[in-house]
C-alpha cells in the first residue's frame, strides 16, 4: 500500500478509536448526569496530582544531576497545582469541559469540511454526505460552546452524535482510501 494511504488510513482509524472514547464520554454524562462532572474533575485532579508528585520525586531523587530535572521541578509544581485546583473548583471544570468540548467538536467539524471537498475532488457523490454531516458537527460544537445553560445530558448526548457522526465520518474516508 502507498505510505500516504497507510497513513491516511491509520489516522482514520485512531479517529475512529477517539470518537468512541468520545461517544463513551457522553453515555457516562448522560446516565450519570449529576455527578458526571465532579467524578470527572476528580480523576483529572487525582492524574494531575499523581503526575505532579512523580515528577517531584524525580526531582529530589535527582537533585544536582542536571539542569533539566529544574524542568521536573516546575512541571511537578504545576501539575500538583492543576491537580489540587480540579478537584477543589469541579463546578469550573464543568465549565470548561463545555467549552473543551465544545471547541474539538468545530475544530473536527471543520477538518471534515475540508476533507469533504478533497474527497469531492476524486469524483465522488459521497462527498455531499460528508459535508452536510461536517456542518451538523460544526452545529453542535457552536450550541455546545454558546449554550452556558446547556444540561450535561444534553452535552452528552451531542457528544454521543458527535462520535457517530465521526465514526461514520472515517469509516467512509477509509473505504475512499482503499478504493484509491
Amino acid at each position: 500500500m502507498d505510505p500516504i494511504k497507510d497513513l491516511l488510513k491509520k489516522s482514520g482509524m485512531s479517529n475512529i478509536l477517539v470518537s468512541i472514547i468520545f461517544g463513551l464520554f457522553g453515555v457516562i454524562l448522560c446516565v450519570f448526569h449529576e455527578g458526571a462532572v465532579e467524578v470527572i474533575s476528580c480523576l483529572i485532579g487525582l492524574l494531575f496530582l499523581i503526575i505532579g508528585v512523580s515528577r517531584l520525586v524525580n526531582y529530589i531523587k535527582g537533585r544536582g544531576r542536571g539542569e533539566y530535572l529544574n524542568f521536573d521541578l516546575f512541571c511537578g509544581l504545576l501539575a500538583t497545582l492543576i491537580g489540587i485546583i480540579a478537584i477543589v473548583y469541579t463546578d469550573a471544570i464543568g465549565a470548561i469541559l463545555r467549552i473543551i468540548v465544545g471547541t474539538w467538536i468545530i475544530y473536527s467539524g471543520i477538518t471534515r469540511v475540508y476533507l469533504s471537498l478533497k474527497i469531492k475532488e476524486f469524483n465522488s457523490s459521497i462527498w455531499i454526505f460528508s459535508l452536510i454531516l461536517s456542518i451538523l458537527m460544526i452545529i453542535f460544537g457552536i450550541y455546545i460552546l454558546l449554550n452556558s445553560g446547556a444540561i450535561i445530558t444534553l452535552i452528552g448526548s451531542l457528544m454521543i452524535a458527535y462520535a457517530i457522526i465521526d465514526i461514520i465520518e472515517s469509516i467512509i474516508f477509509i473505504r475512499k482510501i482503499k478504493k484509491f
